[in-house]
């Protein structure tokens, strides 16, 4: 069974129910409308009483390249309409996809960058080609993560590994993503598709009680805070950014190609 949603493809097959996000002109870029979208089809394949895994993909070989950042700077938007945005469609999507009850497993064939990258970091499971590549490119445009990536990246790779690769933007391969535990499992671009078909068909084949109960404890045990309070943090920090000298200096730079500028110094005394 397929359907059909703004900027995504929703199939069903057995128990796995696989979300794509098909915007492969620009990258799979995430928009405010393709963030309640992918909300919408969690909520429907919660309500699915056949569901037991959802695959979370990209379409034309991207996970996803980020914040659709040349269509938020064509509309001019304001720091507290981007603050909005944040609180009102990426926060509730990422939160959607980490709190769903049944696994999700984020199938990352191409680059994963920006909010994209925390989206794959929200997943359970991440199943990469070996083209496969994590940005956390929030620094390069002088912001920090704002999709969950302060709570989600040190509980997967530790906080000096999540603190280099936060603060420098750095890409990491394949290899080094299924080195250091941010990858689950990495196979090769021809049998992609295939491949993590069969790991999600193995995977919903469980028993669903498990399935639904192990996924729940574990998170239960692992989390001392909840992930809207390290969220809320980050949409606050964000705003204090986007609100001060530079404002939007580092998404003008980014999308014309050039040198940021920036013009903000820290208080003294």
């Amino acid at each position: 069974m397929a359907e059909m949603a703004e900027n995504l493809l929703v199939t069903v097959n057995g128990g796995v129910c696989t979300i794509t996000i098909n915007r492969p002109g620009v990258r799979n870029a995430l928009d405010v409308d393709t963030a309640k979208a992918l909300r919408a089809a969690l909520d429907a394949a919660q309500r699915r009483d056949e569901t037991r895994v959802v695959v979370l993909t990209g379409a034309g070989g991207a996970f996803g390249s980020g914040a659709d950042i040349k269509a938020a700077m064509s509309a001019a938007p304001t720091p507290a309409q981007a603050h909005q945005a944040l609180t009102d469609a990426y926060a509730p999507a990422i939160q959607a996809v980490y709190s769903f009850p049944w696994p999700v497993i984020a199938a990352v064939d191409g680059p994963a960058a920006g909010i994209s990258c925390d989206l794959a970091l929200a997943c359970d499971v991440r199943l990469v080609s070996a083209r496969a590549v994590f940005m956390e490119l929030f620094i390069r445009m002088g912001l920090i993560p704002d999709g969950g990536g302060t709570y989600l990246l040190p509980r997967l790779v530790g906080l000096g590994r999540a603190l280099e690769l936060m603060l420098t933007g750095a890409r990491v391969e394949a290899d080094e993503a299924l080195r250091i535990g941010l990858a689950n499992r990495s196979f090769p671009v021809e049998t992609f598709a295939q491949d993590v078909a069969a790991f999600a068909a193995e995977m919903a084949g469980q028993s669903p009680l498990a399935l639904l109960r192990g996924k729940q404890a574990m998170k239960a045990a692992l989390e001392d805070r909840s992930l809207a309070d390290a969220m809320a943090r980050e949409a606050a920090f964000q705003r204090e950014i986007l609100e001060g000298p530079d404002g939007f200096e580092g998404f003008l730079a980014f999308v014309q190609k050039r040198p940021p500028q920036w013009s903000w110094t820290p208080k003294r005394g």
